[in-house]
């Protein structure tokens, strides 16, 4: 039986990978990359700060400020206050999620993790010692360095894992780490025809909603 689900933060327990890439692409064109929230959306979904700047570098040469992530971040943070929902809220209360083990492993910072939980009233269906960030492993994703952790960390080998990742990169990640994966396209970020276009191209079960990842997740944890 599949015991451990881990989900990603950002456009899967909350909407708000359509807010943050506003505020990214914003904050790289006014320092001279740039960038729309649709390009920031379909070049940099699921990825770390330090991957994005360091592809960004490779690119164009352009080095940004030494302070330009915390900047992002407060402005993301801010934009959250007034802006991020919950997606999960169903599926966290159900009674066939209550008795699997969870946790959270995500590309953002860690205090943003769970800031954005609490904000949308989620934070109390996990514990601090499951949520797990990028910044605690070498290798952000597509690398599977972080779910690998989430599950050394909880207890659980890769195959009684099932992660819900809303992202390719994350989606890589979790099967690098050989462990069952469900593609979540019900973010506002997924909306475009293009992203799920590329969702589907990965060969995985893909939840519209949350009624649909609560029936895949039904299936996978017998």
């Amino acid at each position: 039986m599949k015991k451990l689900i881990i989900f990603d933060c950002d456009g899967v327990l909350v909407d708000s990978e359509i807010i943050a890439n506003r505020i990214d692409a914003e904050m790289l064109t006014s320092a001279g990359y740039s960038i729309s929230t649709e390009e920031s959306i379909q070049r940099f979904t699921g990825k770390n700060t330090k991957i994005v700047h360091n592809e960004i570098f490779e690119q164009t040469g352009i080095r940004l400020p030494f302070n330009f992530s915390n900047l992002v971040n407060q402005a993301i943070i801010e934009a959250f206050k007034k802006e991020l929902k919950p997606l999960m809220l169903p599926v966290l209360s159900s009674g066939l999620v209550n008795g699997l083990s969870k946790c959270v492993a995500s590309s953002s910072p860690r205090e943003r993790v769970i800031l954005s939980l609490k904000m949308t009233e989620q934070y109390h269906f996990f514990d601090d010692s499951s949520i797990f960030s990028a910044s605690q492993v070498k290798n952000g994703k597509p690398a599977p360095d972080l779910f690998l952790l989430a599950a050394k960390d909880k207890g659980y080998a890769s195959t009684d894992c099932i992660v819900v990742e809303d992202s390719v990169a994350g989606i890589e990640a979790a099967l690098a780490a050989r462990m069952s994966v469900i593609a979540f396209v019900g973010g506002s970020h997924a909306n475009f025809p293009w992203y799920q276009q590329s969702i589907k191209a990965m060969g995985v079960p893909i939840a519209y909603d949350s009624k649909d990842l609560m029936n895949i997740l039904a299936t996978l944890a017998i």
